[in-house]
């Protein structure tokens, strides 16, 4: 019998083949142009960059690059001004003060990605594998994405003395943010979460969150009432069985601020060890929420190690967060399998939450 030549297979047969056998799964999309196996709910689509090719050639048609930088843009003021009111717009492509110029040939030859959410407020979006995978022994995941369309925010400042002096400063940061989730959630594939700082994940059942959170906290509403962090950063949330939430009532652990919504393409790594990882102790993150999850559940159950690790972290192995942690205990797996996906959200800010690659594996063969 001759030999199968594994590169004749064409990709979506490939795929097939992996989403029914997951005993043990390895997958990987370096793009999103075949999304077989995927479930994709609320504004989650894939898509291509003409929309971008578009933009980008309006901006540079009169030789200027000017929409390609974050501004903050400081008018006419003078003294006792009061605050106003914010007023949120659609920016062009902007991204955050001090970033370098956008790579416009990244942008233009870019693959088919799936778009969590677009440059829109008020929106949600979830994809996920479409087969539970094993979830309790080891598993090791790699993505990449990239935020980019952010909303701008102005504030307008006026003399309370009716002066005809007045003050405004515009800011370009989108927001919510999006998540790497693990779920066993009731609603199964179809499952999708609330909006704005909810992430596409906060009332989820069952699960954890790997969040990147890009929301500035400078304003206190009634929908961002709960503290939070300043900065973009990376922290990871469940409530075990009961519903996840956003909030520092389930935060496990959280990371140093890292820029996350620069419009570049960032990779990320996200392993659990079924051990505790001493050589990441020193580094590790911890708080009272964690002390249930803690403990050994018998053998093979034991308490293990859950790393994110971003850019450069990844080949140096130097996660920007870790958590000691028994996913056996967290979560109720019966078969030890569960949902695996992203979520993303918007709200009083936007912007374009894009996952570019992902590959998955549980199995020794490529742990």
């Amino acid at each position: 019998m001759k030999g199968i030549n594994y590169r004749s297979i064409p990709t979506i047969a490939i795929l097939w083949a992996i989403r029914n056998f997951h005993a043990n799964a390895q997958f990987t999309y370096p793009d999103f142009n075949q999304t077989l196996g995927l479930v994709m709910n609320g504004d989650a689509a894939t898509t291509t960059c003409s929309n971008e090719e578009l933009m980008i050639s309006a901006m540079t048609s009169g030789g200027e690059m000017q929409g390609l930088y974050q501004k903050i843009v400081t008018e006419s003021g003078g003294d006792n001004l009061s605050v106003g009111n914010n007023i949120s717009e659609i920016a062009q492509f902007g991204h955050r003060e001090g970033m370098d110029v956008v790579d416009l040939h990244a942008i233009i030859e870019c693959k088919t990605r799936i778009r969590l959410t677009p440059s829109r407020p008020s929106r949600v979006g979830s994809v996920w594998y479409e087969k539970r995978l094993p979830v309790l022994t080891e598993f090791d995941t790699t993505f990449k994405f990239q935020l980019s369309g952010q909303s701008r925010t102005c504030t307008f400042h006026r003399d309370p003395t009716f002066s005809l002096k007045h003050h405004k400063s515009c800011t370009v940061h989108g927001g919510d943010g999006f998540a790497f989730v693990i779920h066993a959630n009731p609603g199964d594939a179809l499952s999708i979460g609330g909006k704005g700082k909810q992430l596409g994940y906060g009332g989820l059942k069952n699960s954890i969150a790997v969040e990147f959170d890009t929301w500035t906290n400078t304003q206190v509403t009634e929908e961002y009432k709960e503290d939070d962090l300043f900065h973009d950063h990376v922290s990871i949330h469940s409530a075990g069985i009961g519903t996840n939430d956003s909030g520092e009532s389930t935060s496990l652990g959280y990371s140093r601020p890292v820029d996350l919504a620069d419009g570049k393409i960032h990779e990320v790594r996200v392993r659990y060890f079924p051990f505790l990882q001493t050589k990441y102790f020193e580094g590790m993150s911890a708080n009272e929420n964690l002390l249930p999850y803690l403990k050994d559940n018998g053998e093979g159950r034991r308490l293990g190690t859950l790393a994110v690790y971003i850019d450069d972290g990844i080949k140096a192995d130097s996660p920007l967060l870790a958590i000691p942690l028994n996913l056996s205990i967290l979560l109720d797996l019966p078969d030890s399998i569960a949902y695996v996906g992203f979520t993303a959200a918007t709200g009083l800010q936007w912007q374009k939450h894009d996952i570019i690659s992902w590959n998955w594996c549980d199995s020794n063969g490529c742990l």
